[in-house]
């Protein structure tokens, strides 16, 4: 998400900060894309090797926060990158960055439900981490989640997200049951 209401210090920069952590954990065997979304949808990385860090880090300082929020039209965009770069056997995740605001686009919570539950079947999953909300733990923003088979965390600091994106890295992305 870099809509407008990513600006905030809490928002973007520290998504753009602990995706580095992340990104710093990956293997020459994974595979990163990352698609964003603010009035518009985009993708930013098409699907690199994860070896490919400096490449992947570069991709992540250039996003910046702008425009309205087409949260549909980003979420199906990802899907579609991660369907057509599928790991038969791996693990295929839509890993969405959001302070949880969906004004444009496919917006309802049983519109996004619907493709969600139907990308899961097909085996791509989808965790989400909100950012930039306070202590309010957006309860729409964990149904999506858990409909995608995937787990919802708030990240608040680079603290939250190390002992999310690094510590609990297993559970974090590697959903065992639902």
């Amino acid at each position: 998400d870099v809509s407008g209401s990513m600006m905030d210090r809490n928002k973007l920069p520290l998504v753009k900060e602990s995706m580095k952590l992340l990104a710093e954990q990956l293997r020459p065997r994974d595979r990163v894309a990352i698609a964003v979304y603010a009035g518009k949808a985009g993708l930013v990385l098409p699907s690199s090797d994860g070896g490919e860090k400096n490449e992947i880090i570069r991709a992540l300082d250039k996003l910046q926060a702008g425009g309205s929020t087409a949260g549909g039209a980003g979420i199906r965009l990802a899907y579609k990158t991660a369907e057509e770069n599928f790991i038969k056997g791996g693990n295929n995740r839509i890993i969405l960055c959001t302070d949880g605001d969906f004004n444009v686009g496919v917006s309802s919570t049983a519109e996004l439900t619907e493709m969600i539950e139907n990308y899961r079947k097909k085996g791509i999953y989808l965790s989400i981490l909100g950012y930039g909300m306070g202590n309010y733990k957006d309860g729409r923003m964990e149904e999506l989640s858990n409909k995608g088979n995937g787990n919802y965390a708030y990240i608040d600091n680079m603290r939250e997200a190390k002992k999310v994106l690094v510590d609990q890295l297993a559970g974090t992305l590697y959903t065992i049951a639902k």
